[in-house]
C-alpha cells in the first residue's frame, strides 16, 4: 500500500494539478505574516484555517487526477478496492503533514512571532493543523469526480460545505434555539478555531477532547467512504 501511495503521489505531482491549492494557501499564510510581530496562537489559529481549506482543495485535485481505467488498474494490481482504499487515503495525508510542518516552522524560523513559542503551544498548534487538515481532505472524498460527475456542482457543494464549517458557530448564533443543535453536524472546524485562539484560558482536557473530536469526525468520514465505495464496488 505505501508503495501504490508513492506512485499516487507522484502521478498527481506530474500533472502539476497540486500547484493552484498548494500556492494560494501558501500565499494566503505569506500574507498574514507581511508584518511583524504577530500573536502566536491567533496565527496558527488563522493557519489552521487555510490548511483547511488548502486540504479540501488539494484533496479534490488529488482525487480526480486519474482516470476511472486506471484506477481499476490499480486496484487490480494491488489485490482489491479496500487496499486500493487505504492507499489512497495514506497518500491524502502526506501534503497535509508536508502543510502542517510549512505552517509550523515558516514563522518560528521567520521570527514573526512576538515572542517565542512555548511547547504547549506548538504541540496543541501541530495538532489542530493536523486534524484541520484531515477535516479537510477527509470532506473532498465525497465529492471526487466518481461520487459526483458534475465536476461544477461538486466544487460549488464543497465550497459551501466548506464556509458553512467555518462560520457554523455564527450561523448557529442566527437560528431558532432549538435548531442551535445543527452546528454539530459540520465539521467542528469553529471549536477548533476557538480551542487554538483560547487554549491558554481552557481547561486542557477540553482543550484535547475538542481536537480528539475533530479526528474522530475526520476518521467516520474515512469510514463511511470506505464502507460505502466498498458497497458500490460489490455491486459491480
Amino acid at each position: 500500500m505505501i508503495a501504490l501511495s508513492r506512485f499516487l503521489l507522484r502521478s498527481y505531482t506530474r500533472k502539476h494539478a497540486y500547484f493552484a491549492p498548494l500556492a494560494a494557501t501558501l500565499i494566503a499564510m505569506f500574507l498574514l505574516y507581511t508584518y511583524k510581530p504577530n500573536p502566536v496562537m491567533d496565527s496558527y489559529a488563522v493557519t489552521s484555517v487555510f490548511l483547511f481549506v488548502g486540504s479540501a482543495w488539494l484533496a479534490l485535485t488529488f482525487l480526480n487526477h486519474g482516470s476511472p481505467q486506471q484506477e481499476q488498474l490499480h486496484i487490480t494490481h494491488i489485490g482489491g478496492m479496500k487496499r486500493y482504499l487505504f492507499s489512497q487515503i495514506m497518500a491524502l495525508l502526506v501534503p497535509v503533514a508536508m502543510c502542517t510542518a510549512i505552517f509550523m516552522l515558516y514563522p518560528i524560523a521567520a521570527q514573526m512571532f512576538d515572542r517565542p513559542v512555548r511547547i504547549g503551544e506548538f504541540l496543541l498548534a501541530v495538532g489542530g493543523h493536523l486534524v484541520m487538515g484531515g477535516l479537510g481532505a477527509s470532506l473532498a472524498l465525497f465529492f471526487q469526480s466518481a461520487w459526483m460527475p458534475n465536476g461544477s456542482r461538486a466544487v460549488a457543494l464543497l465550497l459551501a460545505l466548506v464556509i458553512a464549517s467555518i462560520g457554523a458557530k455564527s450561523i448557529a448564533g442566527l437560528l431558532p434555539e432549538q435548531l442551535r443543535w445543527l452546528r454539530w453536524i459540520f465539521p467542528p472546524v469553529s471549536p477548533i478555531m476557538d480551542v487554538l485562539l483560547n487554549g491558554g484560558a481552557e481547561p486542557s482536557h477540553k482543550v484535547w477532547l475538542t481536537l480528539g473530536y475533530g479526528l474522530v469526525y475526520a476518521l467516520l468520514l474515512g469510514l463511511v467512504y470506505m464502507l460505502v465505495s466498498l458497497r458500490r464496488d460489490a455491486r459491480t
